[in-house]
């Protein structure tokens, strides 16, 4: 962690966490896995100066710049991806990266490389490509206008029943789902996912920044611990609130939150996380974020479920020109 500190326009001391050199050695070494099992994250070096960083850079600003709302469907046809937007239209992440309407061949490119497999082996063990199944790969990025900030949140439902939902549905959930005996029953669940997810690494998922940035904010040890009453405020639904579920009001929806770190990367260092901790994206006009979200996870087996419709964000994946 670094003691850097810097006043932002906000006006209020962010402090950073930086790559650790005791984490240089390469793979899922004991002192990398013991950090992300402790704190949720770690910062690593594996792709610094590697030649595919300044092209894969270069491509994500091209494909940026593509989904401009001024530039609508003029360079690619964005309808082929998912492209989250923020005020103005303008685009925060962008999904579809692999889809060749996106004339960024890259991507794939780098995403079936031997350095990235060879990565991937190094955290997960020996695997095949036939081994594999394509993890989550998404291109975030800065509005060009407006600063942009995420509500607090885990990824993963933490309250009823823990079922995931998909983007597209209208959830119904009631006060009953958000009660501390629903929460706690299903925090047991996420601990065990936390543990095996560190010791049995069945896939692994990188942040890698393609240019210098500081947008992912989080809260070390909030994957492993129970939520403080103030930390339950922020994760709560206005509407929960107003239904009348149990909490303590403290937070005013823009404060930073105790211990939050922000975690700063150079170009061509990767944040690995463990995603059920507590944290947000915050981006700002005039600073880049061209961060490649990009994994891979083993593959399974023959699944026995029951086809389902797909998410509104991954449906890009079913186009048979994928």
């Amino acid at each position: 962690m670094s003691a850097d500190q810097t006043a932002s326009e906000t006006d209020y001391v962010i402090e950073y966490a930086d790559f650790n050199p005791e984490h240089s050695a390469p793979g899922a070494t004991p002192e990398r896995l013991a950090h992300l099992e402790e704190h949720s994250y770690v910062i690593i070096n594996d792709f610094v100066g590697n030649p595919w960083i300044p092209k894969l850079r270069e491509a994500g600003r091209r494909v940026t710049e593509a989904c401009a709302p001024e530039n609508k469907y003029t360079t690619i046809d964005t309808s082929k991806g998912y492209v989250h937007r923020a005020a103005e239209d303008e685009p925060w992440a962008i999904r579809g990266l692999i889809h060749p309407a996106f004339k960024e061949p890259i991507f794939a490119e780098f995403h079936g490389s031997d350095d990235f497999l060879n990565f991937v082996r190094s955290w997960c063990g020996p695997l095949e490509p036939e081994d594999l199944v394509m993890g989550g790969m998404l291109l975030w990025c800065n509005p060009r206008k407006n600063e942009h900030k995420l509500g607090w949140h885990r990824d993963t439902t933490w309250w009823g029943t823990g079922r995931e939902y998909f983007a597209q549905e209208a959830r119904s959930d009631g006060r009953e789902a958000y009660s501390e005996e629903a929460e706690r029953k299903v925090w047991e669940d996420i601990l065990a996912r936390n543990k095996k997810s560190v010791h049995e690494r069945n896939g692994v998922s990188v942040f890698l920044a393609l240019v210098d940035e500081e947008c992912h904010e989080l809260i070390p040890g909030t994957h492993n611990r129970w939520r403080t009453p103030f930390e339950h405020d922020v994760l709560l639904p206005k509407r929960m609130k107003e239904l009348g579920v149990p909490h303590t009001p403290g937070w005013n929806g823009e404060d930073p939150l105790p211990g939050q770190l922000s975690i700063r990367l150079k170009a061509g260092e990767a944040l690995v996380r463990i995603g059920t901790n507590i944290h947000t994206g915050h981006t700002y006009a005039d600073r880049e974020r061209n961060t490649l979200s990009i994994g891979w996870s083993k593959w399974s087996g023959p699944s026995t479920e029951e086809p389902a419709v797909a998410d509104v964000r991954s449906a890009w994946q079913l186009d048979s020109a994928v």
